[in-house]
């Protein structure tokens, strides 16, 4: 156990309702940090309790030397809070496990979280490139069981020298990727591409890309890294579908994401109203949403649906009688789509605020 992490863990437990302590495999208290040593019971099943003397006795089951106990109360209430610190000691010491102090390093320079001087320490002790153009791919995957995504990216994850794959929890790692030659958003993309269908094929498990800007310097790493997370952000709000979101290709996501809830409620009520209900039936939508994806191109969208290309027109044409937009024409094709997807900018953002409350 990293000494780092007992501080960060005591304070963490310290708010819990259910009284916890956590023990070295010989009984000695870790958290909190007393001359204290408890005879333990046999423990050989991680994330199984066991009884002994009132108290409840739980092995790790992420980290072999670690054990919590707690006095007996509600059982179920105690079994939630081993599960709940197993994890979130697993979380944590996945950023020190198998990484070292640079990695370290690199996580508060992504975070923003050191000066320009620090940043300019850091540099000269581990020998970190500093003026070589990089940029931030966050790769987040949320099936790992009991191991954490950097054991399993680490594994696949092809890089060449100035490339550093860099642990942030358990579930996301934040690949630093040398950009020298890349011409442009559209090879990083096709690298993620080759990444995750690597990934799906060796282990069956799929994984989320944000990829940011490039930054010239290490001290401008922070930005693409903070790109990389809002493009990940705004992806599962409007392209929910998709699971590479390169934040340089969103601009109009950007735009919308800035609306304020009401402007963009608005904004959509102006289309999507009781008057014009009855139009937006769901196979309506879905017609709409498709000639889109096939760039206004009727042909293709007819093939896309199986429907015969007049009923995409009568379709298109009903639409345009109701509302006086014809989709065909790119100024109104844009002018509807950004209506559209108001709805969502509204609807995400009232989510988040009431789940600050």
């Amino acid at each position: 156990m990293d000494s780092r992490l007992l501080p960060q863990l005591e304070s963490i437990f310290s708010r819990l309702k259910t009284p916890l302590v956590l023990l070295d495999s010989t009984g000695n208290s870790l958290i909190p940090k007393e001359n204290i040593r408890f005879s333990l019971p046999k423990l050989d099943r991680p994330g199984t309790p066991v009884e002994k003397e009132g108290r409840l006795y739980q092995l790790s089951a992420f980290q072999s030397d670690l054990v919590f106990m707690s006095p007996l109360g509600e059982a179920d209430q105690v079994r939630d809070a081993f599960l709940l610190c197993d994890t979130l000691i697993a979380s944590a010491m996945a950023i020190y496990s198998g990484s070292n102090d640079v990695n370290y390093a690199y996580q508060r320079i992504l975070q923003n979280e050191m000066t320009l001087a620090e940043i300019d320490a850091v540099v000269d002790e581990y020998r970190i490139p500093a003026n070589v153009k990089r940029c931030v791919l966050l790769l987040h995957m949320v099936q790992v069981q009991q191991s954490s995504a950097y054991d399993i990216l680490n594994e696949i994850t092809p890089r060449i020298q100035n490339d550093v794959l860099v642990v942030m929890d358990k579930h996301t790692v934040a690949l630093i990727k040398d950009v020298t030659g890349v011409e442009d958003a559209d090879e990083l993309r096709q690298f993620a591409l080759a990444l995750q269908e690597t990934l799906l094929g060796e282990t069956a498990l799929g994984v989320t890309v944000g990829i940011g800007d490039v930054a010239e310097n290490v001290a401008d790493l922070h930005e693409s890294y903070r790109q990389a997370r809002r493009a990940m952000e705004i992806g599962r709000v409007y392209s929910p579908e998709r699971s590479i979101h390169v934040y340089r290709s969103m601009l109009l996501e950007r735009f919308l994401s800035d609306l304020s809830p009401e402007m963009a409620e608005h904004y959509h009520g102006l289309l999507f109203n009781r008057s014009n209900a009855r139009l937006f039936s769901e196979e309506m939508l879905y017609t709409i949403e498709m000639f889109f994806r096939k760039d206004l191109n009727l042909s293709d969208t007819a093939r896309q649906l199986y429907i015969h290309r007049n009923t995409l027109v009568y379709r298109l044409d009903k639409v345009q009688r109701q509302l006086g937009l014809d989709l065909r024409k790119f100024d109104d094709a844009v002018t509807f789509k950004m209506l559209l997807e108001m709805r969502r900018c509204g609807n995400n953002k009232a989510k988040a605020k009431k789940s600050r409350l």
